[in-house]
């Protein structure tokens, strides 16, 4: 088994967890489900990582977003500076410091567009990978050092810069519609097989999402799993079974795509401008 069980035990903690938190919240409403999944995630990604609840604002003040972010605690301040270690608070989160956006549904439905339907959840996603950000090209090693004379580049079905913006939906059950209640995998499945081939013609669609505990959907290039991310007009978006391991899978595809994500820098020269009420050149890089 690779790395001594590894994707099984990451599978049973998520499941463990879970079952521990709900003991504490009855996830009746939306956030506590969020915070369960924040407090999952802490005890299992790396600390440099940050994770919160909030939005992600760009550099010309656009907001979107309003679930989970996944983000560089390490280089980046949050722009609420808020001291909070129980996830019941929202941050907000400058673009450039995001690695990933999470849609946390404790129950997502197939069809239909409400607040907890599938549709909405990637319309929230869409957002956030379409806010501007300024890309990380191939060629750089630091974000002080580029080597731009190199020509560089992937295989299509990799992200032709660093810094792409992960995607992820994440639900503890599924149910069909709006009316029913929550099924088991073999119920909802052919309906899930079905919207994944809807889903893979749109731009910026999610690169994960995990549709309760025995299924998942994730990018494919023909009948490979060729990268964790979704490529505009390349990959396609594939529903697996999993049979109890759709956290563990879905949660090592996520660390896959982080590991691969080198992210940018926030243009400083614009909040110092602000700050002195100068009109310095905001073309100009740093």
């Amino acid at each position: 088994m690779a790395y001594s069980d590894f994707l099984e035990n990451i599978s049973v903690k998520f499941h463990s967890l879970l079952n521990e938190i709900s003991a504490e919240y009855n996830f009746d409403n939306g956030h506590e489900f969020e915070i369960a999944i924040c407090k999952v995630l802490r005890v299992i990604l790396p600390q440099k990582y940050g994770i919160c609840r909030g939005f992600a604002v760009s550099q010309d003040g656009e907001i979107n977003g309003d679930d989970i972010i996944i983000f560089d605690h390490d280089r980046f301040p949050t722009l609420r500076l808020l001291e909070d270690k129980t996830f019941a608070q929202k941050q907000k989160i400058p673009i450039e410091a995001v690695y990933a956006y999470i849609e946390a549904k404790h129950t997502l439905c197939i069809e239909g567009s409400g607040g907890q339907s599938l549709s909405k959840a990637i319309s929230q996603i869409k957002a956030i990978k379409e806010m501007n950000r300024e890309k990380v090209p191939l060629t750089q090693i630091t974000p002080q050092i580029n080597i731009g004379n190199f020509k560089t580049n992937r295989q299509e079905y990799w992200p032709q810069y660093f810094n792409p913006i992960y995607g992820v939906i994440i639900s503890r059950y599924l149910r069909i519609n709006e009316t029913q209640k929550p099924v088991p995998v073999k119920d909802f499945f052919p309906h899930l097989q079905l919207r994944c081939a809807t889903i893979s013609i749109m731009k910026n669609s999610p690169d994960l999402i995990i549709a309760g505990s025995d299924a998942l959907i994730l990018p494919a290039v023909g009948t490979q799993i060729e990268s964790p991310f979704f490529i505009n007009g390349t990959s396609r978006l594939e529903s697996f079974e999993s049979d109890g391991k759709a956290f563990g899978t879905g949660l090592m595809s996520m660390m896959y795509a982080l590991d691969n994500i080198i992210l940018g820098k926030i243009h400083w020269p614009t909040i110092l401008a602000e700050g002195l009420n100068l009109n310095l050149n905001m073309g100009a890089k740093e």
